[in-house]
């Protein structure tokens, strides 16, 4: 493991300086002995590592420094010793060893990066790793790094979207469960206390159901939260074991299923821009893209035009039979078919849909924000309006 030095010398000019090494032991003896310095102290700082588990953006930072690295002509078992050293998370250091141990076992990059990512939990979609196994067949791993890297950035843009759409409808619907908590826990249980039994009896329908419900949850307070810790626990396995299809979901939800469209053929057209881009022929892109996941419509139509791609049938005349391709989306391919230039038009209609993804979601979430807030008022309302029945009627009893 590599160490953070400290150290204060004389060098041969007779100059006495301070400066800072990183690396092992042996590493600065033999820096020392190359420079012929006379070595007056050194202080040891040892690297300190984080537990955190690696996450897409630790992946994305790993292959940008890789690409880099190779780019400049370093070789790939140096590039990863070099990362090794810079490495903040144990994670990180055992998954650059892994590579590099099966990179000196003969492996492919590509191979000893897809072992490296299962041993340490990462979930990454296999057309990722097709990028590199691609580019290691026609001898440009650089142009591999560089479309993987691409096609990473452009899933972190979706997904920085994504939070910041949902962040603060997600945070109305939080405190609307808090302001529900505090009202039958600690607000309607004390109200319930200026009435006898019999006055408690006689109050209206709806005073009576909304009191003795804050009542009774106020009675049974740690059996509630209990039950509910469970049932949240609960699902929270279900999800991390099987999962749950948001997109099929969501695909089937009026309004949102254009959305969902749009995000997932931003994906689509990114990655065979990509993929085109590196010199990946049409049929071989097609048949990569087959390894992710997408709506079954999309996935279905891709298979369909490789297989109609393979008896000389045009993209265009392929993606005209689906319903899901937009009629102005087919006009663009025809022209990069007769232009040569389908990698420039997929990205052209990347960059459409995406933009067109962010336009929809502020449109929903424009109408979800006040919906959530009127929601909350009503709730609110309806609570005001049972305790005024109810102190109302107080007189009404008295009478």
């Amino acid at each position: 493991m590599s160490s953070f030095f400290q150290y204060e010398a004389i060098v041969p000019s007779g100059e006495r300086i301070k400066g800072t090494f990183e690396g092992t032991q042996n590493e600065l003896e033999a820096m020392i002995a190359q420079k012929k310095m006379t070595i007056i102290s050194v202080k040891e700082k040892k690297r300190e590592l984080n537990n955190k588990r690696l996450n897409a953006d630790d992946f994305l930072a790993f292959i940008e420094e890789l690409y880099y690295l190779v780019q400049s002509g370093m070789q790939v078992d140096q590039a990863l010793k070099m990362l090794i050293k810079t490495a903040t998370k144990t994670a990180q250091v055992n998954l650059l060893k892994s590579i590099l141990i099966e990179l000196k076992n003969g492996s492919m990059l590509s191979v000893a990066m897809r072992k490296g990512l299962e041993e340490e939990k990462v979930e990454v979609d296999a057309l990722s790793i097709s990028f590199i196994a691609t580019s290691e067949e026609v001898g440009s791993l650089s142009s591999g790094l560089l479309q993987l890297f691409e096609y990473l950035s452009f899933q972190k843009k979706v997904r920085t979207d994504i939070r910041q759409a949902l962040s603060y409808p997600i945070f109305l619907m939080g405190m609307s469960i808090v302001v529900a908590f505090l009202i039958f826990f600690l607000i309607i249980p004390k109200f319930s206390t200026i009435f006898s039994p019999e006055e408690f009896e006689a109050l209206p329908s709806l005073s009576y159901t909304v009191l003795a419900m804050g009542k009774y949850l106020s009675a049974h307070m740690g059996e509630f939260f209990a039950v509910f810790g469970l049932i949240v626990a609960g699902v929270v396995v279900l999800v991390k074991k099987y999962g749950i299809p948001w997109l099929r979901i969501m695909y089937k939800i009026p309004k949102i299923s254009d959305v969902v469209v749009d995000i997932q053929l931003s994906i689509v057209y990114g990655a065979l821009s990509t993929m085109l881009t590196g010199g990946l022929e049409l049929d071989r892109a097609l048949k990569q893209m087959q390894k992710i996941k997408l709506l079954p419509e999309l996935n279905d139509l891709l298979s369909n035009a490789l297989y109609e791609l393979k008896r000389g049938q045009k993209l265009s005349t392929v993606f005209a039979i689906s319903q899901i391709i937009p009629p102005s989306d087919i006009a663009l391919l025809h022209v990069g078919e007769n232009s040569a230039s389908l990698d420039k038009i997929f990205k052209s209609l990347s960059v459409r849909h995406s933009d067109a993804f962010s336009a929809k979601v502020k449109k929903v979430l424009g109408l979800l924000e006040p919906a959530v807030i009127v929601g909350l008022g009503v709730f609110i309302a309806f609570i005001v309006v049972a305790i005024m029945m109810a102190v109302m009627s107080i007189t009404d009893i008295a009478g």
